[in-house]
């Protein structure tokens, strides 16, 4: 994560209470599409 991110991580986590290190996490990304989800028929899931 970007210095930026770690930051805002940080506040959230003070925010709610936690103890937990930004720097503990790490942050994940998929640059895959759902394959079968269609915002059309979202309320039929």
């Amino acid at each position: 994560m970007r210095p930026e991110h770690l930051e805002e991580l940080q506040a959230l986590l003070n925010q709610a209470g936690f103890n937990e290190k930004a720097s503990d996490f790490k942050r994940y990304g998929s640059a895959r599409q759902l394959y079968n989800f269609k915002v059309d028929n979202a309320s039929a899931y």
